[in-house]
């Protein structure tokens, strides 16, 4: 399978981490060329590829480019429109209206409506990992198939973030609706969704490949024709991977080590920018976490919030990238430039 090589524009950080998480947009796009195969290693499998469902980065990377979600977010964390085209917060902070775009298509061709909407919030309330993150909905109004209207029962300042790619994958109604244990669905390792990629096949412990979604409701996009997430547990190998130019990006190293023996190869572009994509689904985390710490002695024995930072980086975690010819560019899923 063909790799970015020259001529390509290489997007920032944290590669289909923090960019297909949250995309950092960038202030200044530039073009880029349509074709080609994007390879990234990681070294985890994910449980689910359905990240309303599940929490975690493994999730978050595949699944936040299968689906669309209410908002996209800037490197500044401020909303930009995906499905919802425009949206109100009441002033009283007890509802938030989501008017949705015309014409956005889940991969199966069924369009997309307000009930989709509902559904997911309510599926996503019901069963992620996240319990306080949806805590304040109390439920979806549907008055018109492009309106959405989420009411709180009290004001909840994250509500805006919820709405963004991994924490709020929209799913179809039509595949889930009638399942009564949806975190078992099938579609979750083989989704259905409605983002620039479609999923095409995912080989548990070995890669998951992910393919250009030719009816994207926002036009133009993406550019690239098929992405491949390249399952690696051991970190030597995902180095080795690297220097042989079989991926064309690593995000996180596991220690300084990698660090510098990857900053001295003249092919590559080693970087610690773009891990500002991780920053909300590690605030929601946090946010989880402290509100079971003050619980009280109920709240011992729940798991931490994750370690996305490594320790025993000068600034930050960082990752490698092929092709230094040219200026790292923040990458794009969330309508600006995805590769």
């Amino acid at each position: 399978m063909a790799s970015l090589t020259n001529g390509w524009k290489l997007f920032s950080a944290a590669a289909l981490t923090a960019a297909m998480l949250f995309t950092a947009v960038p202030a200044k796009a530039e073009a880029i060329p349509d074709g080609g195969t994007f390879t990234v290693t990681w070294a985890q499998n994910p449980v689910s590829l359905n990240p309303g469902l599940s929490s975690g980065i493994s999730s978050g990377i595949p699944g936040a480019q299968l689906f669309a979600s209410p908002l996209q977010y800037d490197d500044q964390w401020n909303p930009h429109p995906y499905l919802a085209e425009k949206w109100e917060m009441a002033p009283d902070g007890l509802s938030l209206t989501l008017h949705l775009v015309k014409g956005a298509k889940f991969h199966d061709g069924t369009p997309i409506t307000s009930e989709d909407v509902a559904f997911s919030i309510m599926a996503i309330k019901a069963n992620h990992p996240f319990k306080a993150m949806y805590a304040p909905v109390s439920g979806v109004d549907t008055p018109d198939p492009y309106t959405a209207v989420i009411r709180l029962s009290k004001p909840h300042p994250a509500i805006l973030l919820c709405m963004s790619p991994v924490l709020c994958p929209i799913m179809p109604k039509h595949v889930y609706g009638t399942d009564p244990n949806i975190r078992q669905n099938p579609a979750n390792k083989a989704p259905i969704g409605s983002g620039p990629v479609k999923f095409v096949e995912w080989k548990p412990g070995d890669y998951i490949m992910l393919e250009k979604n030719k009816d994207f409701f926002i036009k133009g996009k993406p550019h690239v024709d098929r992405v491949i997430i390249k399952i690696i547990p051991d970190m030597n190998n995902r180095v080795m991977a690297v220097e042989r130019g079989e991926v064309d990006a690593m995000p996180f190293f596991d220690s300084l080590r990698e660090v510098k023996r990857l900053s001295g190869d003249k092919n590559l572009v080693v970087t610690n920018k773009g891990y500002a994509g991780i920053g909300s689904l590690d605030w929601v985390a946090f946010r989880q976490e402290a509100v079971r710490r003050r619980a009280g002695p109920s709240g011992s024995g729940l798991r931490h919030r994750p370690q996305f930072f490594r320790q025993g980086h000068h600034d930050g975690p960082c990752d490698a990238f092929r092709h230094p010819d040219h200026a790292v560019q923040p990458l794009l899923y969330e309508g600006r430039e995805y590769v």
